[in-house]
């Protein structure tokens, strides 16, 4: 069993959201009432550019509270409880009320009172907020419902691996297994500021696993044909308490099912593309075979294995090859030191001659590239 050291590791209660939101102070003047809106962003490598949430996912659930600003001694009060349907909001790209983001009923601004907002996408069912009735509490944060466990879904096909990461379709459901976000908490003072949409930014909090394979261009006149590619030795189940501290997890990780893999397969093969001239240089084209979800967690000594298995076919003659690669095989080489939440992790395989060659880099979830190359040694 693979552990991290959580900040915290109190038992939360599951407490339920009570519905105690009252009339507001929006009786108090004659102004109308304007609705609590939404908009979503997706946390970045860099904040030139913005991805948004509805790119992953349709749903996201909000728990937000509000305590007002004449009496100190006031108690917080619910007004929106993740936990229930009615709280669930959901993009429609043909509405607009408030905005593409809508739920039903809507919620009203308290012109005289703090509120604080927190989310997570694509439902509570998997991941909630642990003190529903006082969002404003510094001490509350995000846990799992119960283990989660990922079932090794991979968005490359086997008829047809990709020449790029596809990112979406991680949505939870009928065999899949879903990409979790967790927001920031917004707060805000109704008096002070101006009645515009809560803008909830979303990071990833599981890990992404891609591998791609390439053939190098001395290789551009005979076939490399991919049988299959395989992960093993992974952890799949994992139960969450998001910390404050990024250098460390908020997973704790083990292996329930002995079969667990990232895989991927086909009847026939897929070819490599040939290298693509441009001047006297040739580029590598790979395709991307694993394109999968991780639990975070470390990496042990001979345990997570990638194996590989290909055909050289040169004119009438056709060559099998079976490669494993342990990405932690001595002290002083691994690929990867760990699987951390929110990184997407890129392990590319060049097949040339004599042995493979590989680059391994870490990614935040959208890439940041490490372009240290990895040679291991050739095995006979």
């Amino acid at each position: 069993m693979k552990k991290f050291i959580l900040l915290a590791a109190a038992a939360t209660m599951m407490v339920s959201c009570m519905e105690t939101e009252k009339l507001g102070n929006d009786l108090r003047s004659n102004d109308a009432p304007l609705v609590i809106g939404f908009n979503t962003i997706s946390e970045k490598a860099t904040r030139a550019t913005v991805e948004n949430l509805e790119d992953y996912h349709n749903t996201f659930a909000v728990w937000a509270t509000k305590k007002s600003n004449n009496d100190e001694n006031a108690n917080h009060e619910v007004v929106f409880c993740g936990d229930s349907v009615k709280d669930i909001i959901s993009y429609d790209a043909t509405r607009m009320a408030p905005n593409h983001w809508t739920y039903n009923p809507y919620r009203y601004w308290d012109k005289q009172a703090t509120y604080s907002f927190v989310a997570v996408a694509p439902n509570a069912n998997i991941v909630r907020y642990n003190t529903p009735a006082n969002v404003a509490d510094n001490g509350g944060t995000f846990v799992t419902v119960s283990n989660y466990t990922l079932i090794g879904q991979n968005l490359q096909t086997s008829e047809a691996p990709a020449a790029a990461e596809k990112k979406v379709g991680f949505t939870g459901g009928n065999g899949k297994d879903t990409d979790l976000m967790t927001s920031k908490k917004v707060t805000r003072n109704v008096a002070t500021t101006t009645f515009s949409d809560v803008n909830m930014e979303f990071k990833h909090i599981l890990a992404k696993l891609n591998v791609s394979i390439a053939k190098d261009p001395t290789f551009d006149n005979v076939k490399v044909i991919i049988d299959s590619v395989k992960v093993t030795g992974l952890d799949d189940t994992g139960v969450y308490f998001e910390a404050t501290n990024n250098a460390a997890s908020s997973w704790t990780s083990s292996l329930v099912n002995a079969d667990y893999r990232l895989s991927w397969k086909s009847v026939d093969g897929v070819e490599l593309p040939a290298s693509t001239a441009q001047g006297d240089k040739h580029i590598v084209n790979p395709l991307y075979f694993i394109e999968s979800l991780v639990m975070p967690q470390s990496i042990d000594k001979e345990v997570e294995k990638l194996t590989v298995d290909y055909r050289i076919i040169s004119g009438d003659n056709t060559e099998k090859y079976n490669y494993v690669l342990c990405m932690h095989d001595s002290v002083d080489y691994k690929v990867f030191d760990s699987f951390m939440e929110k990184n997407n992790y890129t392990l590319k395989l060049t097949v040339k001659p004599n042995v493979i060659t590989f680059d391994a880099c870490s990614e935040v979830w959208i890439n940041q590239e490490d372009e240290e190359a990895i040679v291991p040694p050739v095995r006979q």
